[in-house]
């Protein structure tokens, strides 16, 4: 059984051997108050969320009152998202990209750029959030929720290894690839692909590769800030990752975020990975 600390901010923990293939994280996260809030980076994942605090997160449309907690997925995002906060503890899981509908099995396109109920997903999420409430620490309601997501994916069905395989090839190229050249890789045709897509993943293969390629540049341009504390040379990031040019990788950018790769560095950046959503 893990045991885990649960700091100030945002932390990211790594799960279990048996749990590595499916999960990418769970994460703790202990806000301030935050009026102004904070843009959320997409990442092609799907997140399970509860949060235990006087200050409820942003509510679906149409879910009931729970006073001290609420259960919410949050599905992979095409577009910016900003979360204003208030005190709380959020605890998330993040599943690897085409996992959730093989442990929940709600196709993953439906939870697209949306927060849904948990309950409406997992029958048993309003009994995890009585039982977690009923713990003693914070530390107890983080092992129980893992403990949770550990139960449901012991059952968990294969994803096809098609659309392991395109994932596989897309982060690995960092979105920097050709996305036509997927199907001659993974076996099926063009068409099949987009479909198990809309099921296990909730973005096309070529969204997912420009969410890639957008943390891609985030990574580059803090490596190179780190290494030589200069201005960065955003000509130099865009011809690395494929883009056009700097143009290019400014536009695609600041359209999945809302802002600039300049203005998203300038930020203090806290949304998820490390970034969590809420």
């Amino acid at each position: 059984m893990e045991k885990w600390n649960i700091p100030a901010g945002y932390a990211e923990l790594a799960p279990g051997p048996d749990l590595a293939a499916r999960v990418a994280c769970f994460w703790t996260r202990r806000a301030p108050v935050s009026p102004a809030g904070h843009r959320v980076l997409p990442d092609g994942c799907v997140d399970f969320i509860l949060t235990f605090g006087p200050r409820p997160l942003p509510r679906p449309e149409g879910s009931g009152p729970h006073p001290e907690s609420q259960a919410i997925a949050v599905g992979a995002m095409t577009k910016p998202l900003v979360v204003r906060e208030g005190p709380r503890l959020s605890i998330g899981v993040r599943f690897r990209a085409g996992q959730a509908f093989a442990a929940f099995g709600i196709p993953a396109a439906a939870a697209t750029d949306a927060l849904l109920e948990l309950r409406d997903i997992e029958p048993e999420s309003r009994e995890l959030q009585d039982r977690l409430l009923a713990l003693q620490s914070d530390q107890e309601r983080l092992a129980g929720f893992v403990a949770f997501v550990r139960r449901r994916l012991a059952g968990a069905s294969e994803v096809p290894p098609s659309v392991r395989a395109a994932v596989r090839h897309i982060e690995r190229a960092a979105g920097n690839l050709r996305v036509a050249d997927l199907p001659a890789d993974t076996g099926v045709t063009r068409q099949q692909l987009a479909r198990q897509f809309a099921t296990h993943v909730g973005v096309s293969p070529k969204m997912l590769a420009r969410v890639m390629r957008a943390r891609a540049v985030l990574a580059r341009a803090d490596a190179a800030r780190a290494a030589y504390p200069r201005p960065l040379n955003w000509s130099a990031i865009a011809q690395d990752l494929g883009y056009y040019d700097q143009a290019h990788l400014i536009d695609d950018f600041k359209a999945l975020t809302g802002v600039t790769p300049g203005e998203w560095l300038g930020q203090e950046r806290s949304s998820r990975p490390g970034q969590p959503l809420l």
